[in-house]
């Protein structure tokens, strides 16, 4: 599979709280957690890829999504999923919250950064399928003709109130606003956690991406699709333009869009 990737630090940030991963389990060559980059990759199946957005309003947001890949990443190595979707559910729960754990455990003994935080999108394939692992606004979205799904759901309070049909309120709110996330301090704010196959095993084909809502809360679907569609430019370009769309619209937060083509 190839790997298009770009993760631009926000103007107004010191540093880039974004990170992506590209991991192939038992391959520590093939395997590495990014921040500020641009390029392309090549990957095998099986492969994990993540990307995990430092929660700005906490001190440490880079600190906690750079942690949270790389724990993701040496975990992945002994990580089995079962054929059964309970069990692999089951499993995916377990390392979230095992994430979880070990992320309020660092920030512990982070003088001045004890409540980072992060939110975090991880996609699993292998000879079974294609699982999700989420929670927070980073997001999950695949191609489907010429058409961009959505997987994951926001964990925001925009979309929890448009979810309960308030949508007066919804467009007075913080659309930004998170509602759940690893870290902060607690396990307890980890209160929304989805995990899920989408895909069947021979059914990978296709093109998965992976972004920030530095990029997707500033970019209008119809956008996201016409760039998707182009045959006249790379993958790679098409993350320039994505990026500088969201820039245009007035995204200041840090950037981060990955383009999977199986």
């Amino acid at each position: 599979m190839k790997i298009a990737c770009q993760i631009v630090r926000g103007p107004e940030h010191a540093e880039c709280e974004d990170h992506a991963l590209v991991c192939q389990p038992g391959n520590p060559a093939g395997s590495q957690v990014l921040n500020v980059f641009r390029g392309e990759l090549t990957a095998e199946i099986p492969g994990v890829f993540a990307v995990a957005d430092g929660v700005g309003g906490n001190p440490g947001g880079h600190e906690a999504s750079g942690f949270v890949l790389r724990d993701l990443m040496e975990k992945a190595k002994d990580l089995k999923l079962s054929s059964e979707d309970k069990e692999a559910e089951k499993t995916l729960q377990e390392l979230i919250h095992t994430l979880n754990g070990d992320l309020v455990s660092q920030a512990q003994k982070t003088p001045g950064k004890e409540i980072m935080a992060t939110t975090f999108t991880a996609l699993f394939m292998n000879e079974g399928g294609a699982w999700y692992l989420h929670t927070g606004n980073t997001r999950l979205q695949v191609m489907s003709g010429i058409f961009i799904k959505q997987i994951t759901s926001d964990h925001t309070t925009y979309q929890w109130l448009i979810d309960s049909g308030a949508f007066e309120a919804a467009e007075h709110c913080n659309r930004c606003e998170i509602q759940s996330c690893l870290g902060a301090g607690s396990p307890r704010y980890l209160t929304r956690i989805n995990a899920k196959r989408f895909r069947e095993a021979g059914d990978l084909a296709g093109v998965y991406l992976l972004s920030s809502d530095g990029v997707h809360e500033y970019t209008d679907p119809d956008f996201m699709e016409d760039i998707m569609g182009r045959d006249d430019i790379s993958d790679l370009e098409k993350t320039d333009a994505i990026i500088a769309e969201a820039r245009k619209n007035g995204s200041l937060d840090d950037t981060t869009i990955m383009i999977i083509r199986v």
